[in-house]
């Protein structure tokens, strides 16, 4: 399904909604919402908590999250990732714009309040997910979908998601 979802992403890029480059403000910074290259929310899911984003340019971000898994007492997950972005599609509004970005990452995570030395998950991510920015609001609203595997303490596997919305400073 990834690899299904990847091909269609880069056979369409010819055919991706161009950013309008008289919009661009200091340095590379997207043009499709207001305020600055870096955001910061808050996201529910796993994990539910602290959510950013640092735009690279109009291709590329790095984002983060860190909080915990919603009904786990005293869980704290931290996740890390750069992202592609790309625009498959216009929106047929010139002011609303849904990037799709795709990506790789790391999770760590473990229930560290009880037992420091306690089980600690760590492994890679990919994430494939996509966000909706309004030119004059400096947010965005995000949803994505992270399958993870584990590799440290007790390997395994499982799919993160989060939904959320960032503020653009």
């Amino acid at each position: 399904m990834f690899a299904l979802v990847l091909s269609l992403v880069f056979s369409s890029a010819q055919a991706q909604t161009p950013v309008d480059s008289s919009l661009s403000r200091l340095g590379t910074v997207n043009a499709e919402h207001a305020g600055g290259p870096f955001g910061l929310g808050l996201a529910v899911g796993a994990p539910t908590g602290v959510a950013g984003k640092l735009w690279l340019g109009d291709w590329s971000a790095f984002q983060f999250a860190a909080g915990g898994d919603v009904g786990v007492f005293q869980d704290l997950a931290v996740t890390a990732d750069y992202v592609l972005q790309f625009r498959p599609f216009d929106t047929g509004e010139p002011d609303v714009s849904v990037p799709l970005h795709v990506g790789a990452g790391v999770n760590v995570g473990g229930n560290f309040w009880e037992n420091i030395t306690g089980m600690w998950f760590i492994g890679p991510r990919a994430v494939l997910g996509m966000s909706v920015m309004m030119k004059d609001l400096p947010i965005d609203i995000f949803f994505e979908v992270a399958p993870t595997v584990y590799l440290v303490d007790k390997p395994g596997w499982s799919i993160d998601g989060q939904i959320g919305i960032r503020h653009y400073l």
